[in-house]
């Protein structure tokens, strides 16, 4: 629940502030420290070790092992945001005969603040809405042949379904539910049923990769040991995949506030989505902090 710290509603009359409680700076700081702690909560899925975790099925990834995706993972220190993920696709995709790039490979990852679904193409576009590109094989930005494998974080998307015929996927998120995948629970992660899903991205054509947007920064791409150092463990979830890589980036060109974030495989074979939050950096909070003091301060003169 978040809380906010509010001044004492002055009665008719004059104010004589003397006579009215003034909170102390410790007590702005501690409301400031509870309202950043109440946005990282009211968004937050499974919270171990830091990481916010958001664990798939294991069995509805349509292609076999190598197109399950099991988990997905945020984590904020300061002003870096770190995301892993945990499946059978590598980072580099499955090498497909036939597919776009002759491979099939993650998607890119969509971060929404904003107060609607992303079930329509035109909804990415929202000024609230950001994309991050961070698998170089996959078609994103018109890549073809290697002609642009530039990652980073990026704004103002245009988005495009390439799953079929492109990456011999499903033409819809409908199809793939024909075809037997999907479960009633643990779905896609913290969309945790088939209606949720629905709800949230509709059944039509999914937009796996960014066809345009305007970039804000790049992004630094994480083994599994870097982010085991960084305190991510997927095995106490038992959700460990056989690939487990990740990123970090600059969140400075991001609001603070909750957020869903979700990617797919080019084909549409398997995604997940994670219910997360930003914060601001303790750093501003101290700052607003001294500011209210401040203000506390020249009242008492």
């Amino acid at each position: 629940m978040e809380t906010s710290s509010r001044k004492p509603r002055a009665s008719s009359g004059s104010l004589h502030p003397a006579r009215i409680g003034k909170p102390s700076a410790a007590a702005l700081l501690a409301g400031l420290a509870a309202l950043a702690i109440g946005i990282s909560d009211a968004g937050a899925g499974t919270i171990y070790k830091g990481w916010n975790y958001a664990i798939d099925s294991f069995t509805d990834g349509s292609g076999g092992a190598s197109y399950e995706e099991r988990g997905l993972a945020f984590r904020q220190s300061g002003t870096t945001g770190y995301f892993a993920i945990t499946g059978g696709m590598p980072l580099t995709g499955v090498a497909v005969s036939g597919a776009r790039n002759a491979s099939i490979a993650p998607g890119d990852l969509y971060l929404n603040f904003s107060s609607h679904n992303l079930d329509t193409q035109a909804e990415f576009n929202d000024s609230r809405v950001f994309g991050i590109r961070f698998a170089s094989a996959n078609d994103s930005l018109g890549n073809l042949n290697g002609s642009d494998t530039t990652l980073g974080l990026y704004k103002d998307l245009s988005v495009v379904d390439l799953a079929a015929p492109q990456n011999h996927g499903y033409t819809t998120l409908q199809a793939y539910y024909n075809a037997g995948y999907g479960k009633p629970a643990a779905n896609m992660g913290d969309l945790d049923t088939t209606a949720e899903v629905i709800a949230y991205l509709g059944n039509g054509d999914m937009y796996a990769n960014i066809a345009r947007g305007t970039k804000l920064s790049d992004i630094s791409l994480l083994n599994q040991t870097a982010l085991g150092n960084l305190g991510l463990d997927f095995a106490h979830f038992n959700a460990a995949g056989p690939q487990t890589f990740g990123f970090s980036f600059d969140l400075a060109s991001l609001p603070s506030g909750q957020f869903t974030a979700h990617f797919f495989e080019e084909c549409i074979n398997d995604g997940i989505a994670l219910k997360g939050a930003t914060v601001p950096e303790p750093g501003t909070l101290a700052l607003l902090g001294l500011a209210f003091a401040g203000l506390t301060l020249r009242r008492r003169r």
